[in-house]
Protein backbone atom coordinates (compact mmCIF):
# COMPACT_ATOMS: atom_id res chain seq x y z
CA UNK A 1 0.00 0.00 0.00
CA UNK A 2 1.72 3.40 -0.54
CA UNK A 3 2.12 6.45 1.89
CA UNK A 4 2.01 9.57 0.35
CA UNK A 5 1.62 13.19 1.93
CA UNK A 6 -1.23 15.10 0.97
CA UNK A 7 -2.75 18.61 1.90
CA UNK A 8 -6.46 19.57 2.50
CA UNK A 9 -7.11 22.26 0.31
CA UNK A 10 -10.71 23.47 0.84
CA UNK A 11 -13.60 21.36 2.97
CA UNK A 12 -17.85 21.81 2.38
CA UNK A 13 -20.36 20.17 3.35
CA UNK A 14 -22.39 18.67 1.26
CA UNK A 15 -26.28 18.21 0.49
CA UNK A 16 -26.18 14.73 2.57
CA UNK A 17 -24.24 16.21 5.75
CA UNK A 18 -20.91 14.82 4.17
CA UNK A 19 -18.00 16.02 4.33
CA UNK A 20 -16.49 16.76 0.80
CA UNK A 21 -12.47 17.45 0.51
CA UNK A 22 -9.97 18.85 -1.80
CA UNK A 23 -6.71 17.18 -1.40
CA UNK A 24 -3.55 17.89 -3.22
CA UNK A 25 -1.04 15.02 -3.01
CA UNK A 26 2.72 15.14 -2.25
CA UNK A 27 3.38 12.24 -5.26
CA UNK A 28 1.18 9.32 -5.31
CA UNK A 29 -2.79 9.87 -5.67
CA UNK A 30 -5.40 7.15 -5.02
CA UNK A 31 -7.77 6.50 -7.81
CA UNK A 32 -11.38 8.30 -8.13
CA UNK A 33 -13.54 6.15 -5.96
CA UNK A 34 -10.72 4.47 -4.08
CA UNK A 35 -11.68 4.24 -0.31
CA UNK A 36 -8.81 6.29 1.73
CA UNK A 37 -7.85 5.62 5.48
CA UNK A 38 -7.18 9.05 6.74
CA UNK A 39 -5.93 10.45 9.99
CA UNK A 40 -4.26 13.37 11.86
CA UNK A 41 -2.97 14.70 14.80
CA UNK A 42 0.17 14.87 17.00
CA UNK A 43 2.25 12.20 16.50
CA UNK A 44 3.72 10.85 19.60
CA UNK A 45 6.24 13.23 21.23
CA UNK A 46 10.09 12.65 21.92
CA UNK A 47 9.28 12.66 26.02
CA UNK A 48 7.29 9.76 25.37
CA UNK A 49 9.23 7.81 22.58
CA UNK A 50 12.03 8.37 25.63
CA UNK A 51 10.17 6.99 28.24
CA UNK A 52 9.23 3.57 25.96
CA UNK A 53 13.35 2.62 25.37
CA UNK A 54 13.69 3.67 29.34
CA UNK A 55 10.88 1.19 29.83
CA UNK A 56 12.37 -1.47 27.60
CA UNK A 57 15.72 -0.87 28.88
CA UNK A 58 14.43 -1.34 32.11
CA UNK A 59 12.20 -4.85 30.79
CA UNK A 60 15.73 -6.34 29.87
CA UNK A 61 17.92 -4.86 32.87
CA UNK A 62 15.46 -5.34 35.98
CA UNK A 63 12.89 -7.06 34.77
CA UNK A 64 14.35 -10.24 34.04
CA UNK A 65 13.99 -10.04 30.13
CA UNK A 66 17.50 -10.69 29.71
CA UNK A 67 16.39 -14.99 31.05
CA UNK A 68 13.98 -15.02 28.16
CA UNK A 69 16.33 -13.68 25.36
CA UNK A 70 16.02 -10.40 24.66
CA UNK A 71 19.24 -8.05 25.12
CA UNK A 72 18.40 -5.04 23.51
CA UNK A 73 15.77 -2.52 23.47
CA UNK A 74 15.85 -1.79 19.65
CA UNK A 75 15.37 -5.71 19.10
CA UNK A 76 12.80 -5.81 21.82
CA UNK A 77 11.06 -2.93 20.17
CA UNK A 78 11.10 -4.96 17.06
CA UNK A 79 9.31 -7.66 18.34
CA UNK A 80 6.70 -5.85 19.93
CA UNK A 81 6.15 -3.74 17.11
CA UNK A 82 5.82 -7.27 15.06
CA UNK A 83 3.43 -8.46 17.68
CA UNK A 84 1.21 -5.25 17.88
CA UNK A 85 0.93 -3.33 15.07
CA UNK A 86 2.57 -5.34 11.80
CA UNK A 87 -0.39 -6.69 9.28
CA UNK A 88 0.11 -10.36 9.15
CA UNK A 89 -0.56 -11.28 5.31
CA UNK A 90 -2.51 -14.69 4.36
CA UNK A 91 -2.62 -16.52 1.32
CA UNK A 92 -5.05 -19.22 1.16
CA UNK A 93 -5.38 -19.50 5.28
CA UNK A 94 -1.66 -19.95 5.18
CA UNK A 95 0.80 -17.12 6.45
CA UNK A 96 2.72 -15.19 3.66
CA UNK A 97 4.14 -12.14 5.11
CA UNK A 98 4.51 -9.52 8.23
CA UNK A 99 3.63 -5.75 6.48
CA UNK A 100 6.10 -3.30 8.03
CA UNK A 101 4.97 -1.40 10.98
CA UNK A 102 6.15 1.84 12.81
CA UNK A 103 5.20 3.69 15.77
CA UNK A 104 6.29 6.85 14.18
CA UNK A 105 3.11 7.79 12.60
CA UNK A 106 1.13 7.18 16.30
CA UNK A 107 -0.52 9.51 17.81
CA UNK A 108 -0.08 10.79 21.26
CA UNK A 109 -3.09 9.05 22.40
CA UNK A 110 -2.59 5.76 20.03
CA UNK A 111 1.15 5.65 21.47
CA UNK A 112 0.07 5.37 24.99
CA UNK A 113 -2.50 3.11 24.02
CA UNK A 114 0.34 0.89 22.38
CA UNK A 115 2.56 1.56 25.30
CA UNK A 116 -0.33 0.18 27.91
CA UNK A 117 -0.94 -2.82 25.12
CA UNK A 118 2.85 -3.09 25.83
CA UNK A 119 3.30 -3.01 29.62
CA UNK A 120 -0.03 -5.49 29.86
CA UNK A 121 1.62 -7.83 27.52
CA UNK A 122 4.57 -8.16 29.75
CA UNK A 123 2.77 -8.78 32.51
CA UNK A 124 0.25 -11.66 30.98
CA UNK A 125 2.89 -12.94 29.14
CA UNK A 126 6.29 -12.96 30.59
CA UNK A 127 4.58 -12.20 34.53
CA UNK A 128 6.81 -9.00 35.31
CA UNK A 129 5.37 -6.37 37.32
CA UNK A 130 6.23 -3.60 35.73
CA UNK A 131 4.81 -1.41 39.23
CA UNK A 132 8.49 -1.15 40.31
CA UNK A 133 9.18 0.97 37.31
CA UNK A 134 6.46 3.21 37.32
CA UNK A 135 6.95 4.07 41.08
CA UNK A 136 10.66 4.92 40.27
CA UNK A 137 8.80 7.30 37.01
CA UNK A 138 6.35 8.86 39.44
CA UNK A 139 8.11 9.67 42.46
CA UNK A 140 11.49 11.01 40.51
CA UNK A 141 10.64 11.92 37.11
CA UNK A 142 7.09 12.62 36.20
CA UNK A 143 6.33 15.97 35.11
CA UNK A 144 3.54 16.89 36.20
CA UNK A 145 0.78 16.99 33.42
CA UNK A 146 2.95 14.42 31.13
Amino acid sequence: MPKASAKVIKTKTGDKGELLAIVQFNRLSPRVGETLSVKWGSVRSLSQNALYFVFLSWLIDEGGLKEQGHFDPEALHLDLKAHFLANKIFDKGKFKAIEESTTTDLTKSEFAEYFEKVNDFVFDFFKIDTAPFWRNYEENYKIPND
